[in-house]
């Protein structure tokens, strides 16, 4: 008989629906959600609830003006008893859980999950540094995305937790399976942007300041006269598009540079069909859930050191990682990438560049979850 979880997260996102499906099929779960769209940017909610195995619900706004104090927990929790909870980060609601464990069910287990970057780990501010330190005492497991988090967190933080281990990824056969029905918009577009003979730079994202494009478009004004055939293509929407645009018309990049706005589904599938390097170029980022889209449609990837995605990459075999305050390595990097990328000759699937695939990063995760309570450093990752 399956075990019972609840798991509450903070809103339904492309790149964690997989996930979510399998941690329904690993328990007999329930999903609760805080928000009815991420907060940084919207998504097309209808679709990806299609795409579910489960029927959302979604929690009452938090008691008192207070965005994560979710009263509403406890009711939830004494009525279904679960075996597992799994949280997100540090937050009231995730002490409200833990709460209810001590005064209700001390065999609950509680797990969390946590995103963050090195370097968003190593410079907390006050309230989130003490409420982790607090949290990992009293969690019976901490999920983390990065391994170089994971390695700072042995290091530095004492605790009952268990530290594991699961990128923030898509389900490769899924994906490749979308990407390949994507193909006729992918041959629309690479005939409307006359992308034959091209070499196809890509960013996938929110045009917004942490995202670093003012660097990314000044490298590769650099790199325009040694390759006048390189085309960089901008999908995504945000606060930087105008200065963006009125940046590469002063550069007189514009034939070269393209804004293709905000896209969704197998629309923005279509572009990563296209792309040959991608880059991204952030200099702060939780993860970037893009670089394992990314390497799972082919597209050799230059990632910023500062995102936590970095912990996907293989120097020198599907991609380069790179100083986000560095434009000399940033150029340089570009200047390998694009030296041995071919110009385009049509458009078809390429090999998929993960080094593992959801499956083998899925099934470590199970085990662990269902791993007696003792140190894992042996399992994934060492």
């Amino acid at each position: 008989m399956k075990q019972k979880a609840i798991i509450f997260h903070p809103a339904i996102a492309p790149y964690r629906i997989d996930f979510f499906n399998s941690l329904n099929e690993l328990y007999e779960a329930e999903f609760y959600f805080e928000f009815e769209n991420a907060l940084e940017q919207s998504f097309q909610q209808q679709v990806l609830t299609e795409r579910l195995h489960f029927v959302p619900r979604y929690l009452k706004k938090g008691a008192f003006g207070i965005k994560n104090l979710r009263l509403q927990i406890i009711s939830i929790l004494l009525k279904s008893r679960p075996d597992v909870v799994i949280c997100s980060e540090y937050n009231l609601s995730t002490l409200l859980i833990l709460l209810y464990k001590y005064l209700f069910q001390p065999s609950l287990r509680v797990y969390s999950i946590c995103d963050d970057s090195l370097g968003m780990v190593s410079h907390s501010g006050f309230v989130k540094r003490n409420s982790r330190k607090l949290s990992v005492r009293l969690l019976d497991g901490i999920i983390l995305a990065n391994l170089a988090v994971r390695d700072w967190y042995w290091a530095h933080l004492k605790g009952g937790a268990r530290l594991l281990y699961f990128p923030i990824i898509q389900d490769d056969t899924q994906f490749r399976a979308l990407l390949a029905s994507s193909l006729p918009i992918s041959q629309t577009l690479y005939r409307r942007l006359q992308l034959q003979g091209k070499r196809v730079l890509l960013f996938v994202g929110r045009l917004a300041d942490v995202k670093n494009l003012h660097f990314l478009l000044k490298a590769f004004c650099q790199l325009r006269s040694s390759f006048p055939d390189a085309v960089l293509l901008f999908v995504g929407e945000g606060a930087e598009r105008e200065t963006l645009q009125a940046e590469a018309e002063a550069w007189e990049l514009t034939p070269c540079v393209h804004f293709a706005g905000k896209h969704e589904g197998v629309d923005l599938l279509a572009y990563y069909n296209l792309g040959q390097v991608f880059i991204l170029p952030s200099y702060f980022e939780p993860f970037g859930a893009v670089v394992n889209e990314a390497l799972l449609a082919g597209c050799y990837t230059l990632c910023s050191s500062a995102a936590g995605a970095a912990c996907l990459i293989q120097a020198g075999e599907n991609g380069e990682l790179f100083d986000p305050h560095s434009l000399e390595d940033l150029v340089e990097k570009l200047r390998i990438a694009l030296a041995k990328t071919e110009p385009l000759q049509g458009v078809s699937c390429k090999s998929n560049r993960m080094q593992h695939s959801y499956n083998y990063y899925f099934q470590s995760l199970s085990k662990e979850l269902s791993a007696n309570k003792s140190d894992c450093r042996t399992l994934l990752g060492e």
